[in-house]
């Protein structure tokens, strides 16, 4: 078992009121005459306290030439004590003055006990109560206080056991003792966490926990079971105190949490804790790195993190659980309640920025609804950017089967392709064009959200576009969509036929972003392009300066991908028919090239450079895509069929023509010099075979026999002479 973390102690305060002689009391259980100014770090071993924790208690100096030392140790502790003499009223006054507020400007984070020494010595007619509470009223930072006399060993041991309890078993995160005028109350995280393990244990989900449930919850976190009359003065307890806490003769929600209120406040909180960290919190109320380091997700840059069918199951159980309307979607009041439980909403902070999903409702931040595939793709979409988080919103959603059975690694990408079996179904595409190709429109389009911005007609267009209503549509950063696909090699995969879902997470990039990408990729040798799984570049059909962005931006992405990603052209814009939609063909990132706002069609110009362009690379024309006309819901079988057959989609670039020219070389040179190493072998052999009949041919002439007999062994010869 991994020893315990020692618990550093630092005890402050003025001269000459104590510090020293209450660690040397509790050290050796002894009271010392003549004390030394300061006492080195003194260590009380695991078996001298209570909680089985070691302590490391520093002694510190009031003087101005030791306040270095004082601060260092200050910053190193877990727990404070603020020492004052009870016997000279201004050492308390100072606590106040001086030293709450000097471990303010330190920033000390710790918890901080109010110790009052030399107990003896307090005038009889003042209690401890009286003296301590307008300090407490003014310190919000002090947790509790008690007093002590290292002179009678009196509380001696009690100072050091509240301030591992303290550490341990830290109140501040749980309770907040000031709260509705100081009678307390549990804080929120607090509540979430209770919250998540009551719904936990209720395995029935009809609201309350029944005797069945409360004895397997005890055994759980304490291992021994309530005993009948234990369990009903539990119940007894909270129906006197809430009535609303006991129903049908189990626990309700309230009940359960006014509890651990309970507890709290007659000072076990080592109960609470037990529980909280029994189901994975740590003292911040978040699940433990014990608990979320159950799996591995260390993984190839080119390896994405997917969704198993029992993560999948999981996740349509929970949609159904909290759907109580049954009406397919989940409302806002219907998501405020799935993640009732949780310390923060999921889909926040700024990688989720402008992330939208089929069947999402309009609307900003949380109050949009969400459709089943909607709320899957979202997940899909934190699976594959950051796994961990996903598995603390499996286990905040309450599993509490195997992990590892929800989460799968896809193959390294080369791997992958060369196998014949099912690969991944999520994929990452790049979205890169010139600023106006369409991109963010698109991206709209394909699910289903928005309409495409009207234009006018204008005459050709001249390398700058059309004149055009500008759109305050802000960029997206990432997309999500889930495709379904008919693929029959996957026809095991689900029950009843032969239905796959794909993942595409479609990545829009800007200029700036393509830069840093195409930079980052040039440094790190196309190791930051190694996610992507193909790129789709985007120009718009009528203007000739955007074909041309787009081709640079796909010689350049190709030339950083080291010649192997698919790429896919797409004319946008096409709303009065282009040419019908093309996949192409691009290096070994896959490559799509689409032509956009192709409204009155692609201008002759366009058409011309664009045909030249694709023939150049070998590569088919373009997609092309009429926003207006519905075109962009065909996209994603289209990307499905690329992502599918990525070799197809590799671009026939100038490096990528002489690599294969290279290697047809070295093929040629290892094929000529096998043959020729074959035809030596073979001659050699013909002239030890030639040799080999001249010899029998001299030895016949000669009139010798071809073998001589063997010669009689020694054995043979004593056989004869016996049988004579």
């Amino acid at each position: 078992m991994k020893p315990a973390k020692p618990v550093r102690v630092c005890v402050v305060g003025d001269s000459q009121v104590g510090k020293t002689s209450l660690i040397t009391a509790a050290a050796t259980e002894s009271f010392p005459d003549n004390p030394p100014p300061v006492l080195p770090p003194t260590r009380i071993g695991a078996d001298a306290t209570s909680e089985g924790v070691p302590l490391i208690i520093t002694d510190t100096s009031s003087r101005p030439e030791d306040k270095p030392a004082l601060e260092v140790a200050c910053l190193n502790s877990d727990v404070i004590i603020l020492a004052y003499d009870t016997g000279n009223p201004r050492t308390l006054k100072r606590i106040t003055e001086v030293w709450v507020p000097e471990l303010q400007r330190l920033g000390v984070k710790v918890p901080l006990l109010l110790v009052g020494c030399k107990s003896d010595l307090r005038p009889q007619d003042q209690n401890m109560q009286q003296v301590v509470v307008p300090v407490l009223a003014k310190c919000k930072e002090i947790e509790s206080c008690l007093d002590c006399s290292a002179k009678n060993l009196i509380f001696v041991s009690e100072v050091f056991y509240y301030a591992v309890k303290a550490v341990v078993h830290p109140v501040a995160p749980l309770f907040d003792v000031h709260a509705h005028n100081g009678a307390g109350a549990l804080r929120p995280l607090c509540i979430k966490a209770l919250m998540r393990i009551f719904s936990m244990c209720d395995a029935d989900k009809d609201g309350t926990l029944n005797d069945a449930e409360l004895n397997k919850f005890q055994v759980e976190c304490f291992s021994a079971p309530l005993q009948p009359e234990e369990l009903a003065g539990v119940k007894k307890v909270v129906s006197q105190k809430m009535p609303q806490g006991v129903s049908n003769n189990g626990l309700t929600l309230p009940g359960f949490l006014f509890l651990h209120a309970l507890f709290i406040e007659r000072g076990r909180l080592e109960t609470t804790w037990a529980v909280l960290r029994k189901f994975g919190y740590n003292n911040e109320l978040r699940l433990s790195d014990e608990a979320l380091g159950v799996i591995s997700f260390l993984r190839a840059p080119d390896q994405v993190v997917e969704l198993t069918r029992e993560g999948v199951e999981f996740l349509e159980q929970r949609f159904a659980q909290y759907d109580k309307d049954a009406d397919g979607r989940l409302s806002p009041s219907e998501q405020d309640d799935m993640f009732a439980c949780a310390p923060s909403r999921p889909w926040e902070g700024p990688e989720y920025e402008g992330l939208l999903v089929e069947g999402e409702a309009p609307g900003q931040g949380d109050d949009r609804s969400l459709t089943k595939r909607g709320f899957l793709s979202k997940w899909a979409f934190t699976t594959a950017i950051d796994p961990r988080a996903m598995l603390e919103h499996f286990l905040l959603l309450g599993f509490r089967g195997d992990p590892a059975s929800l989460f799968c690694i896809s193959r390294q990408r080369r791997a992958e392709r060369k196998s014949d079996a099912p690969g991944r179904r999520v994929f990452q595409v790049l979205v890169m064009g010139g600023e106006e190709a369409g991109k963010s429109s698109l991206l709209r389009a394909v699910l289903g959200q928005g309409q495409p911005p009207t234009r006018a007609a204008a005459g050709p267009a001249s390398g700058s576009g059309r004149g055009r209503p500008a759109t305050s549509r802000a960029p997206l950063r990432h997309c999500s969509l889930t495709a379904v696909v008919q693929t029959g090699a996957a026809s095991g995969d689900r029950e009843g036929g032969g239905e796959l879902e794909a993942t595409l997470i479609l990545r829009e990039v800007d200029d700036a972003a393509a830069e840093a990408l195409l930079l980052a990729s040039a440094a790190a040798g196309s190791g930051a392009l190694a996610a992507a799984d193909a790129a789709l570049f985007v120009f718009d059909s009528t203007d000739l300066g955007s074909l041309r962005a787009a081709m640079q931006l796909l010689h350049r992405t190709a030339a950083a991908a080291a010649d192997a990603l698919p790429c896919v052209l797409l004319a946008a814009k096409d709303d009065l028919g282009m040419s019908p939609l093309h996949h192409t063909a691009a290096d070994a990132l896959p490559c799509i090239l689409l032509a956009a706002k192709n409204d009155l069609g692609m201008f002759l110009e366009v058409e011309r450079a664009c045909a030249e362009a694709c023939a150049a690379l070998s590569m088919p024309m373009p997609m092309a895509v009429s926003l207006a006309g519905g075109d962009a819901a065909r996209i994603p079988s289209q990307l499905l069929s690329v992502l599918r057959n990525p070799d197809a989609a590799i671009p026939l670039t100038p490096s990528l023509k002489a690599a294969r020219r290279y290697n047809r070389m070295l093929r040629r040179a290892a094929l000529y010099s096998a043959g020729g190493m074959l035809g030596a072998l073979a001659l050699y052999g013909l002239i030890r075979m030639h040799r080999s009949r001249s010899s029998q041919h001299d030895d016949s002439a000669s009139g010798l026999p071809a073998r001589l007999p063997a010669v009689p062994r020694a054995s043979d010869r004593t056989i004869v002479s016996s049988s004579r």
